[in-house]
C-alpha cells in the first residue's frame, strides 16, 4: 500500500485501486475484480477493505454517541430549569399558604376575644372552598 501524492489517500500498490474505490465496491464486484489474483493478494485486499469499512463504522458510532450526548445534555438542562421553576412555584404557594394561616389565626384570635361567631362562619366557608378547590385541582392535574 502506498499513499497517493495527489489525493493523500491510500492505494493498493499492485492494483492501483484507491481506498475509496475499494470501500465503494460491492462484495460481488470486488470478487469479480479479484478473480485470477494470487490468494495472498486477495486476502490482503479483502482485509484492507474490512479495515477501512470498520474505520468508517467506528467514526459513525463516535459521531452518533457525541450527538446523543449533546442531546441528553440539552434535555438535562431543560429538565433542571423546569425543576427550578417548579421549586420557585412551590415556594410561592407555601408562602401564600403561610400568609393565609397567619391571617386565619389572627381572625380566630380576634373572634375569640370578641365572642363573635365570625370564625365559625369563616371555618365553614373555608372548608367549602377547600373541598371545591381540591376537586378542581384534582381535575386540573389529570390533564
Amino acid at each position: 500500500m502506498s499513499i497517493d501524492k495527489v489525493t493523500g489517500r491510500g492505494r493498493s500498490e499492485m492494483y492501483n485501486i484507491s481506498d475509496d474505490e475499494l470501500m465503494a465496491l460491492s462484495v460481488r464486484e470486488l470478487n469479480r475484480q479479484l478473480r485470477g489474483l494470487p490468494h495472498d493478494e486477495i486476502v490482503k485486499l479483502k482485509q484492507r477493505r474490512r479495515t477501512l469499512k470498520n474505520r468508517g463504522y467506528a467514526a459513525s458510532c463516535r459521531e452518533k454517541r457525541t450527538t446523543l450526548k449533546e442531546e441528553l445534555e440539552m434535555e438535562r438542562a431543560i429538565l433542571r430549569e423546569e425543576v427550578n421553576r417548579l421549586q420557585r412555584e412551590n415556594d410561592e404557594v407555601r408562602r401564600e399558604l403561610d400568609e393565609m394561616r397567619s391571617k386565619y389565626q389572627a381572625l380566630e384570635k380576634y373572634s375569640k376575644g370578641n365572642g363573635t361567631t365570625a370564625v365559625k362562619m369563616l371555618k365553614i366557608q373555608t372548608v367549602k372552598r377547600e373541598k371545591s378547590d381540591s376537586s378542581f385541582r384534582y381535575k386540573d392535574s389529570g390533564s
